[in-house]
């Protein structure tokens, strides 16, 4: 079934519904609470198949500040622009069909950047505020492996998709139906606004430290081990999705050599049961090992807190949430820690549930930047890809330092550079110029070597063995003049590097090796 990773990832990325079905699950666990099913609530967001929402996350640092006024300044600034990010995605949707969209703006200590997000069948597009291209990562062409007798591509995706999904249902109810509550949870009848709209809901409210949920680990496992026939049913109810699908579909996924003949389900749920089934009581007895353990004490720390709240409405469906984790253990108040406590507030509105939600398919611009012209650019194009008064411009060119450039010349390994004897660097003009991003030209004359730095947007004629250059045309006499050695054509570090705007220092390591460290800011 690894065959299928496109389908399942564009078809089951529903953003923060199934994310936090996961999360809350580990927190608000599935034994009946105030009359509510939580089992068969968790298992109810695997009905969702279109909906629109909104979430938000905000994630906060709290460094040791001690420490981080004894690193230099550009470290100091990046820390403190990065030391509170937020995300916030004021729409999402996402249709039948698996195709999504959303718009949203992430925030940090410099400005907002506002962005947007669209998928379907054939591209993912990336739209971010300063950006001067679209982003667009063409999709592999999934409709011809997929598609079924008697239907087109889309009703083929999408019966397949359905099916993926009842899958999901009927395994996940094993390893769903094991998780112990937490030790504090409630449930009461609550009204909240949704999507601007008074909704009747009932909330499901969780909390728990680090430790309880070491505890709960084992529970859980205990609760697995004790249910042999519930893993074996699950086992069996994946064969029998398999063996139900038509002949093009187990071909796709890979499975239809597992069928040939007489295929004896029960037989073949037996060996695997009897393989994997002894891999969960190897982990509950590794888990026992464990706890108690200093290492334990440290992973399963009570700074660790966490708190949830879950809405959902009288479908079972997950309407709104709200989630709090602090991470504070014992291990991050050490002298030496760079961070004393990590804060994450998360929060969601989900609306139009299973109703009407359509989602526009992918416009592709005719100056749209592909992921291979992406590739091939260097890091200087890519920050010019913004506009210079974005944020995202700042961030790439002022914090992050994206464009700079920096490499190493050797005197021993690749094409070496060298010192002559009056202690002036001469290094290989072609393959310096490469680590640069920047191609030789085609020569006008004999001797000629031509070449155009778009980063500083000069254009320049160098010939060898003289002292002679031309800069934009303009002409100008170098300190030394071009020579040759072998088959290549060298220009001191000095010359070249003084009409870059770059820099470089030498190195000379105790095996007599010289390590040139070249390095220029765009």
């Amino acid at each position: 079934m690894g065959g299928n990773s496109y389908m399942g990832k564009r078809s089951f990325k529903k953003l923060g519904i199934l994310v936090c079905a996961l999360l809350l699950a580990v927190i608000v666990g599935c034994q009946s609470v105030g009359g509510v099913n939580l089992n068969d609530m968790l298992l109810k967001q695997l009905d969702v198949s279109k909906q629109e929402q909104s979430q938000s996350f905000e994630l906060t640092f709290d460094v040791n500040e001690e420490l981080l006024a004894e690193e230099g300044p550009d470290i100091v600034k990046a820390v403190n622009a990065f030391k509170k990010v937020a995300l916030n995605i004021t729409e999402s949707k996402v249709d039948e069909k698996g195709n999504q969209w959303m718009t949203g703006v992430f925030t940090f200590g410099k400005g907002t950047i506002p962005f947007t997000l669209h998928i379907d069948a054939k591209a993912v597009r990336i739209d971010v505020g300063g950006a001067k291209r679209s982003l667009v990562f063409e999709l592999p062409d999934m409709e011809q492996a997929f598609s079924l007798e008697g239907k087109d591509a889309g009703e083929s995706r999408q019966a397949i998709v359905e099916s993926v999904r009842e899958l999901m249902k009927k395994v996940a109810s094993y390893f769903v139906k094991g998780l112990p509550n937490p030790p504090v949870i409630s449930v009461d009848r609550v009204t909240q606004p949704i999507h601007g709209e008074s909704t009747a809901l009932t909330k499901v409210h969780a909390e728990l430290n680090g430790e309880q949920f070491g505890e709960l680990i084992g529970v859980y496992l205990d609760n697995l081990v004790k249910d042999r026939e519930g893993f074996k049913a699950a086992v069996k109810n994946v064969y029998l999705w398999m063996a139900d699908m038509p002949q093009e579909m187990k071909e796709a996924f890979g499975v239809s050599d597992l069928f040939d003949g007489d295929a004896d389900l029960d037989e073949m749920t037996d060996t695997v049961t009897v393989l994997l089934f002894p891999k969960l009581k190897e982990a509950q007895k590794e888990y026992k090992e464990f706890r108690g353990t200093d290492d334990w004490k440290e992973a399963f720390d009570k700074g660790i807190t966490m708190k949830a709240d879950m809405y959902v409405d009288d479908s079972l469906h997950l309407r709104k949430w709200a989630m709090d984790i602090n991470i504070a253990p014992a291990a991050l108040t050490v002298e030496d820690s760079p961070i004393r406590s990590i804060k994450l507030a998360a929060s969601g509105e989900i609306w139009n549930v299973n109703g009407k939600v359509e989602v526009p398919a992918v416009q592709v611009p005719r100056n749209a930047l592909s992921v291979e012209e992406l590739s091939d650019m260097q890091s200087f194009q890519i920050v010019r890809l913004f506009e210079e008064d974005s944020a995202m411009y700042d961030l790439l060119k002022n914090e992050l330092h994206v464009g700079d450039q920096s490499f190493q010349l050797s005197s021993e390994w690749g094409v070496p550079f060298y010192v002559d004897s009056k202690g002036v660097a001469y290094v290989p003009i072609r393959s310096t110029l490469k680590e640069f991003g920047i191609r030789l030209s085609v020569p006008k004359a004999a001797g000629e070597i031509r070449f155009y730095d778009e980063a500083t947007g000069q254009s320049f004629v160098l010939r060898k063995g003289s002292a002679k250059a031309t800069v934009n045309g303009k002409s100008v006499t170098l300190a030394h003049k071009i020579t040759a050695d072998a088959n290549f054509t060298y220009v001191s570090a000095d010359d070249l590097f003084g009409l870059l705007g770059a820099e470089y220092e030498i190195t000379e390591y105790e095996d007599g090796e010289l390590v040139m460290d070249v390095t220029r800011e765009l």
